[in-house]
């Protein structure tokens, strides 16, 4: 079992190392990130993306692109245009420009760097200039015909010597510098702590064999994909005469040393979670397989899939009831209060949104996917002094917080926030976020039809409850209006203004 010998914590441990270097500073902007790339640059990079299909040699190199998200941009029709729905799905899972450049460097689309070269620091222009003198040596190379000229004239390739140059600089970093802030300090203690926190969890799971894995999934047929994410596909499966969800932690063969880095961290995080930490709320973990060619983690088989698809209907499922919704509001903020008051320090989910919220088949509520959940640290209460800075948490834009998105300052609001963002689209069974609605963003859309409408709740009643439930009646009212008020409080900018999960819990238990 490689993963766990010892070469396999060493390496754990450079990932943690690893992760506290890799996120921009924390006094990033908003126009920083991918989602805020003026129309005009999208439409210049879709010129020169869009013709023979350049954006599929982008999209084979970006983290937490999948294959739904290539077909769906292969599904364009004109006027729209791949390349601008791309950028669309990459920049909701909060990616930075900064990212988009240095992918770009990698695949020498020198004209496309131009474009958002006014958007990216200043330090990072000289990648432009490598690109162009890469490309000038291999031409001259192959003018010349001699390839090996390319290597004794120092010319190695671009997406090579940027790597070398990232790791150089990393290492530089990580011998001559102590942590320098908390984010630092934590990566550092995690880096040492999470083996004996992975294997003290693992004594009560039991280790399945790959081959195993391979009977109970039909050797990974296509047939049994019960849906597909960044770093692997999930499939349904029958182990022990028991149906089953199989995660295979996989990345794409061509996704690069950092993004197997990060495949490994998410699935050792969430195998070192789900293992130490059982409740009724929590999605149980039946075993895991280490001794094949990728990880995998054996779980419960859900029966209704996710609270996203019982929301949206899909697949022609019924409309909740007002009492199953209020049911599973309150199962998924009791799992969430156990993570955050089990142990000394809270554990933080890091990607609560309504896809992550599994029901089984009596509709009970299962929180799913902690490849991103941290350790917090104790808070002190409002206004603590030494929040958090996160490393490594990426989520889903449109749930989290403004403190997160600019500051990357973690706590466990920021779960509080990503659950009332759920709150509210349990209550409108509107999607957390829109391209085509104005504001675009679910917390907004609902802010701003509120100060349209004002607070009179039969009109709020009228104009933002679930159209496809049964008729709402007084219970009902009083249910979808609690929804509304919760979700509000959850989804306060000010992270001090937000409630616990204990209050959440206790409301939504009255």
């Amino acid at each position: 079992m490689p993963i766990v010998s010892s070469t396999g914590v060493s390496l754990l441990q450079r990932i943690m190392v690893y992760a506290s270097q890799m996120e921009a500073s924390p006094c990033s902007s908003h126009s920083d990130f991918v989602f805020s790339i003026p129309f005009a640059v999208r439409k210049q990079l879709s010129a020169i993306l869009d013709p023979g299909n350049a954006w599929e040699t982008l999209a084979a190199v970006m983290p937490d692109i999948n294959n739904e998200d290539v077909e769906a941009c292969r599904r364009a029709r004109d006027p729209e245009s791949p390349t601008e729905i791309l950028l669309t799905i990459w920049g909701s899972k909060g990616n930075k420009v900064i990212q988009l450049y240095n992918l770009l460097a990698r695949m020498r689309l020198v004209r496309a760097m131009e474009m958002i070269h006014h958007l990216v620091d200043p330090k990072y222009h000289h990648w432009e200039k490598e690109c162009v003198r890469s490309r000038a040596a291999i031409r001259s190379a192959t003018h010349n015909g001699s390839s090996e000229s390319l290597r004794n004239q120092g010319h190695v390739p671009i997406a090579a010597r940027l790597s070398e140059q990232h790791s150089c600089q990393n290492a530089s970093v990580i011998s001559t510098k102590p942590p320098q802030n908390l984010s630092n300090a934590t990566s550092a203690t995690s880096a040492t702590s999470e083996p004996s926190g992975l294997f003290t969890g693992l004594q009560n799971t039991p280790l399945v064999r790959y081959e195993e894995i391979l009977v109970a999934t039909d050797n990974f047929a296509a047939e049994n994909i019960l849906g597909r994410g960044g770093y692997g596909v999930v499939y349904k499966g029958s182990w022990k005469h028991t149906q089953v969800a199989v995660k295979r932690i996989q990345a794409k063969g061509d996704s690069g040393i950092e993004h197997e880095k990060e495949r490994l961290r998410q699935s050792l995080q969430e195998l070192r979670t789900l293992a130490k930490y059982r409740h009724d709320n929590i999605l149980p973990l039946y075993g895991y397989s280490l001794d094949g060619p990728e990880p995998c983690l054996v779980y419960q088989y859900m029966a209704n899939g996710s609270l996203e698809d019982r929301i949206l209907c899909r697949k022609g499922t019924p409309p909740l009831t007002w009492a199953q919704k209020r049911n599973i509001a309150e199962g998924s903020a009791r799992g969430l209060h156990f993570l955050h008051s089990i142990a000394r320090a809270p554990i933080i989910h890091g990607d609560v949104k309504s896809a992550n919220i599994l029901l089984d088949k009596y509709l009970e509520p299962k929180l799913g996917d902690f490849g991103l959940s941290r350790d917090g640290q104790v808070e002190t209460g409002p206004g603590e002094k030494s929040p958090l800075i996160a490393s490594h948490i990426k989520g889903t834009l449109a749930y989290l917080p403004p403190e997160f998105i600019t500051s990357k300052i973690l706590t466990t609001k920021l779960d509080v926030y990503s659950f009332g963002v759920v709150l509210l689209e349990i209550g409108t069974a509107l999607r957390a976020y829109v391209d085509s609605r104005e504001p675009h963003s679910l917390v907004d859309y609902v802010v701003h039809i509120q100060a349209r409408i004002g607070k009179d709740p039969k009109k709020m009643i009228e104009v933002l409850a679930d159209r496809r439930c049964p008729p709402i009646d007084q219970v009902d009212s009083k249910c979808f209006l609690q929804f509304m008020r919760l979700g509000f409080q959850c989804s306060q900018k000010d992270r001090d203004l937000r409630p616990t999960f204990r209050t959440i819990v206790d409301q939504l238990a009255d």
